[in-house]
């Protein structure tokens, strides 16, 4: 069985010899380190040079002379791949050193899953441990070791950051067969393959911490809750069209889930449009006569109502 790392690099080399390191020292080591570098204008491509050429698994490294983004960078690294399992990986965490046999066992000894994912212990950028926080509480709270994510679920909020996930083979061939498409959509790459995994009730996450993720002023995708109303409204007018791409990328790839996804995920967009409206109006029992009218229960948690609430209390 084959196993791929794939990387997307850009200005990393605080951190990324350390996250290098440690995908070398695997208990098993992977077959290849795919790694495309986002135009860095630091050191990062020589830093990655000189690892692969201290080390004895195959490398193969793409710099890019202008700057793509990260999501268009992992996506293309994605396709030089060739894997059974690829695990996706960034600049700057560090990996337990079982992580690759732990998470490739489960997958071979599991012929359902199509995507995994694990959860994480949090860092500071001296490598210090990090309280736990509610978003990483939120994803340890199953206390399964091994659990299924359901369609409606991962449509709803993804299961886990992609530096934790590994992936079939065959989950990346269909990525791949409408790459075109795909890298128009407002989906993060990995929130993507979680989402066709699903499709085929392949998602799963196994609840053991295998990477230390490390939190710092740098980071690409942060842990931060907006704090005002503006910035709420403006997540959700994001969220809001980040769905409709949900809703094509389900009929790209599948259109039988699409048909039968349609009405949930059109009320789910509506709920955030709502809740924009609500917020602007700043109206707490609007608020609440919208929730109950639209007959928003199946689409919106209670905590994230909450919160707006919250919000329009303080009218900021």
């Amino acid at each position: 069985m084959k196993i791929s790392v794939v990387m997307a690099s850009y200005n990393g080399a605080s951190y990324i010899t350390e996250q290098l390191n440690s995908i070398d020292n695997q208990s098993i080591n992977p077959d290849e380190i795919i790694i495309v570098d986002d135009a860095s204008t630091d050191n990062t491509v020589s830093l990655i040079r000189n690892f692969f050429d201290n080390t004895d698994i195959d490398g193969k490294l793409v710099v890019h002379e202008k700057n793509m983004g990260y999501k268009n960078t992992f996506l293309e690294a994605l396709q030089y791949a060739g894997g059974d399992i690829i695990f996706f990986c960034d600049q700057d965490d560090i990996w337990q050193e079982n992580k690759i046999e732990r998470m490739s066992a489960v997958i071979r000894d599991n012929e359902g899953i199509k995507s995994l994912n694990t959860s994480y212990k949090l860092i500071d950028s001296d490598g210090n441990d990090v309280a736990e926080n509610i978003r990483n509480k939120k994803r340890d709270k199953d206390s399964r070791l091994l659990y299924n994510i359901s369609l409606n679920d991962i449509l709803a909020y993804n299961a886990a950051m992609g530096c934790t996930m590994a992936f079939t083979k065959d989950i990346k061939d269909l990525l791949v067969e409408h790459i075109n498409e795909i890298k128009t959509y407002n989906i993060p790459h990995d929130w993507m393959i979680n989402i066709i995994a699903a499709m085929n009730n392949g998602l799963f996450m196994l609840n053991e911490p295998l990477i230390y993720y490390r939190l710092h002023d740098g980071n690409t995708i942060g842990l931060n809750r907006a704090d005002t109303i503006g910035k709420r409204i403006a997540d959700y007018e994001d969220i809001a069209n980040q769905k409709m791409d949900m809703l094509k990328l389900l009929k790209e790839t599948d259109r039988s889930v699409f048909f039968k996804e349609y009405d949930h995920m059109k009320l789910m967009v509506k709920s955030y449009y709502i809740r924009c409206e609500m917020l602007e109006r700043k109206k707490l029992f609007g608020y609440l006569r919208s929730f109950k009218k639209f007959k928003l229960k199946e689409v919106m948690d209670y905590k994230s109502m909450l919160y707006d609430l919250y919000l329009i209390a303080r009218r900021k």
